[in-house]
Order: C-alpha cells, then sequence, then structure tokens
C-alpha cells in the first residue's frame, strides 16, 4: 500500500482537488509526476497526452498516479500554480532598493525568465483553455493576482512620492501588465531570426515603464 497523501483544499475556479503528500517520498513521487508531464505535454502535446504516458515517463503505477491526481487535469493545474506562484513572488516583493530603473529591470526580467523557463506548460495551459472552462478561468485569476501585486507596488511609489501623483493606478496596473505579457508572447511566438532578445526586449519595456510612471 502506498502513501494516502491528504486532500487539498480546492483553489480558484472549480478543479478536481489534487492530493497534498505528507512525506518526503511523497513529495518526491508528486514531483516526479509533474516532471514527467511536462516532459509529456512537451513531446506530444495537451490533446494527444494521456496519463498512461506520464506513468510511463514517471515510472509510476496508474494506482500511485490517481492517489496524487484524479486526472491529468488537475495535473496541469498543478503545474499552473508553481508557475503563478513564481510570477507572484517577483511582483509581490517590495520594489524599494532605491533604483527605480533597477526594480522595475528585475521584475520584468524575471517575467521574461520564468515564462522562457516554463514554456511548457503554458503552451499547454492555452491549449487544455480551449476545452476546459477550469483553465480558461485560470488565466484570467493568474493575471489579476499578478497586477494586484504591480498595483500595490505602484500605490506605495505613489504614496512616498517616486511615482507621479496623478497616476490611474489601477489603469497602469493593468495595462503595463499586458505590455510586458503581451510583449513577451509574441517575441517568443515569433520566428528565432526575429526575436527580439531577452536582454533588448526587457530592457526596452523597462524604459518605457519607468518614463510612464516615475518622477
Amino acid at each position: 500500500m502506498g502513501e494516502r497523501p491528504a486532500r487539498e483544499e480546492r483553489r480558484g475556479p472549480d478543479v478536481e482537488r489534487a492530493a497534498v503528500p505528507r512525506t518526503r517520498r511523497g513529495q518526491a513521487t508528486r514531483e516526479r509526476l509533474l516532471a514527467a508531464a511536462r516532459e509529456v505535454f512537451a513531446e506530444v502535446g495537451w490533446a494527444r497526452a494521456r496519463v498512461e504516458d506520464v506513468c510511463r515517463v514517471a515510472g509510476t503505477g496508474h494506482g500511485t498516479f490517481y492517489q496524487y491526481f484524479p486526472n491529468r487535469t488537475a495535473l496541469l493545474v498543478a503545474l499552473v500554480a508553481q508557475h503563478a506562484g513564481e510570477l507572484n513572488a517577483l511582483a509581490e516583493a517590495p520594489w524599494t532598493s532605491g533604483d527605480v530603473k533597477s526594480d522595475v529591470h528585475r521584475v520584468i526580467d524575471g517575467f521574461v525568465a520564468v515564462s522562457e523557463q516554463d514554456r511548457d506548460v503554458r503552451v499547454a495551459w492555452a491549449a487544455a483553455a480551449a476545452d476546459e472552462p477550469a483553465l480558461a478561468a485560470l488565466f484570467g485569476e493568474v493575471r489579476r493576482q499578478f497586477v494586484a501585486r504591480v498595483h500595490a507596488n505602484l500605490a506605495a511609489a505613489v504614496a512616498d512620492g517616486r511615482a507621479r501623483a496623478d497616476l490611474d493606478l489601477e489603469v497602469a496596473a493593468a495595462g503595463l501588465t499586458a505590455m510586458v505579457e503581451h510583449s513577451v508572447a509574441l517575441d517568443s511566438a515569433a520566428e528565432p531570426s526575429s526575436r527580439l532578445g531577452r536582454t533588448r526586449l526587457v530592457s526596452g519595456l523597462t524604459d518605457l515603464w519607468v518614463a510612464a510612471v516615475y518622477r
């Protein structure tokens, strides 16, 4: 008999619950399944990926898989949650180093790095969202959380006089996030010979953000 993981609370859109391991061994098994899922999604795409494939790559049986995940959607949701957590950590850290441009550059560069690192997750997520409302709703939820953290940091900058006093915080937070998000997505989707590249993209987006917001 394997470990019986605890069930985690349901979060966000209505998605079947995954399990939270109670031991290090259980956590290692869960991480192995997540890593295997990424490999399978990257190799065959979301539409063709099967639980059977994930189990084969992870070296586990179906019974073990279902101890941790009720289906492949819950598996993808867990990967998306990890991705969202890294993005939120970037935006949540206070931008108070004393160098505004450096702070903004750090956040944008981090966003690009996480987007590149998790490109396979984002591709699978976009493909799944076309047919699964819960995964489609997650796009809005993850973005809302990121925008809220940007909003909080902009508000702090206005309060201490670093940012323009007349700044519309809601518009600025949503607009600047969209600028970075879509610029990164477009560059990633472009032909390799046409891509701006991380250094140039981050530098240009940083200049635009700082010029629009700060004194």
